[in-house]
Formats: C-alpha cells, structure tokens, sequence
C-alpha cells in the first residue's frame, strides 16, 4: 500500500476515533429542544411516561418547577433517571411579583434551596442550571410606575445571579418576552431592557411566541435582535414556541395547529437562524400542553 493511501486511511481513523470520544457533530446537529414542566407532582406520578415523551421529542433540557413538598429522593431518582437519557434538569421558579423589591428573599430562596440540593444530591441527581421566569409586567404596578418596578427587577436579577454564581456549575437562565428589546432601561436610554437581561444570564428563553418560522410577525423574525446581542456577548439563546391556546389570536400558539405543524416549523429554523452562534435551539410551552397538542 502506498504511503500516502496509509496516510489518509490513519487520518479517516483518528476522525471517527475523535467522533465517538468527543461526541462531535453537525452545528445543527448540537442545538438543543428545551421544555417546562410546571406541575412538579407529575415527577412522582408518571416520571416514565415523562421520560419517554421527552426522548421521543428528543428534548435535552427540562425547566421543572421546583415545589419544596416534594420530598428530595423524588427530585433525586427523576434527575438520575433524566441524565442517564440525556436531559439536563434546571430547576425553575418564578412569580411576577418576583420583580419586586419586597419579594426578592423568595427568589434567593429558591438559588439556596438548589444550593442545600445539589451539595446533598449525588453528581448525576444535582440541578444543572436555574431557570427563572419573573414576568413583572403583569403587574398592576407597572403600569403605574413602570421604571420603578424595572428598577427592582434589575436589582433583584442581580441579587440572585450573584448569589448562583458562588457555588460553580450552575447555568443561569430566565424567559423574557420578545418586546422587551424595545424597552430602554430607566437610567440607561441607550440599552434595551432584553441586551441587560441577556447579558446578566448564561442562557435565555425568549418568548417569541408565533406558529410560523419565517416571514413578518414571525418566531425567527420577533427574536432577530436578541439572537444579535446573544452573538455579542457570548451567550445561548432559545427560541421559545407556545402549544398552550392563547386568548391573544391564532397566531401565537401551535394549538390550533397541531403537533406535525409545529415540527416542520421548528425543523425550519436551524437552517433560518443557525448562522448565529447564540441560537441554542428551540425551547417548547409547555410539556404539559406540548403533550396533549392534537396530531
């Protein structure tokens, strides 16, 4: 055999021995399909059929909603159970008045819970990340002093990023909607509330709820400026989809659509936006929904 022949046969060798040691891929093939799961019981009552639905849709991150009457063990065999099928567990809260300055102890409370967890949980049953979603704006509050309250959700945001970021290993991410990138922080006109928050987490949801990949008023074209700022400052975004019916139009929720409408849409977007090396994937509202959308 040639020299060269042996050369390029050792080459293709050490590819495919660096392919199965690395698990390297596609970009496409590397983004992620993220859910929430809100009703925490259903970790105890049907944790297989949970796990089964995720690995059909091929999901690799669950957002569950932590309820601290659960007991530990529940958490402990679920997240055992979900890692060895490939899915990172973040644990997730959140309240709108969890923008307000008088209820940031119950956010730290959640970043210490998962702490006191993770120290007693074996590695492959601890939280991977922590997924807040703290939606203010549906506060009667904001409408009557909106730069106060945005003024405390910042201060809160930077409370328990600082307090996660003590222990090492936890990614840190939230949901915001969309419209929150026309939005000047109060004291910093230049800055968009969506460029600060994106900034202060590793990860973000964006609710850039819409049944169709592309086109005006669309999921791709909602999330255009958050994917820019996430490129920039180095961080994940997901495109977030919405299966629950909304009372804001047909056109928000694949609801009416249906489960194959909303795979052939979502299938749509790497090739839309993979140019951008914050796009992280598609995130899906919510398991519960996700599993009862019609065929």
């Amino acid at each position: 055999m040639k020299a060269a022949s042996r050369m390029i046969i050792a080459c293709v060798c050490l590819f495919f021995m660096f392919v199965a040691l690395t698990g390297f891929s596609s970009p496409e093939g590397e983004k992620r399909k993220a859910t929430w799961l809100w009703n925490t019981s259903l970790i105890a009552s049907e944790p297989a059929q949970i796990l089964s639905f995720l690995k059909e849709q091929g999901v690799s991150l669950l957002y569950l909603q932590i309820d601290t009457k659960q007991p530990l063990s529940t958490y402990q065999t679920f997240i055992r159970e979900a890692r060895l099928g490939g899915v990172d567990v973040h644990a997730l809260g959140g309240s709108p008045a969890w923008g307000l300055a008088d209820k940031r102890q119950n956010v730290l409370a959640l970043v210490n819970w998962v702490h006191a967890y993770n120290q007693l949980a074996a590695s492959d049953e601890k939280f991977t990340g922590i997924h807040l979603d703290i939606e203010p704006y549906l506060l009667p509050e904001w409408k009557a002093d909106q730069p106060a309250v945005i003024r405390q959700w910042m201060q809160n945001v930077e409370a328990y990023t600082d307090l996660a970021r003590q222990k090492p290993g936890l990614e840190i991410g939230c949901d915001i909607p969309f419209w929150l990138d026309k939005l000047a922080l109060p004291d910093s006109p230049s800055t968009a509330l969506g460029e600060w928050l994106i900034g202060k987490h590793d990860q973000v949801a964006i609710m850039s709820y819409r049944d169709r990949a592309e086109g005006p008023n669309s999921i791709t074209s909602l999330a255009a400026e958050e994917l820019g700022w996430g490129d920039g400052l180095g961080k994940t975004i997901y495109l977030g989809v919405e299966t629950k019916q909304s009372s804001e139009g047909d056109f928000v929720s694949f609801y009416e659509e249906g489960l194959q409408q909303l795979n052939q849409e979502v299938a749509k977007l790497p090739a839309l936006v993979g140019n951008h090396p914050s796009y992280g994937g598609v995130a899906v509202h919510s398991y519960e929904h996700w599993k009862a959308l019609k065929e």
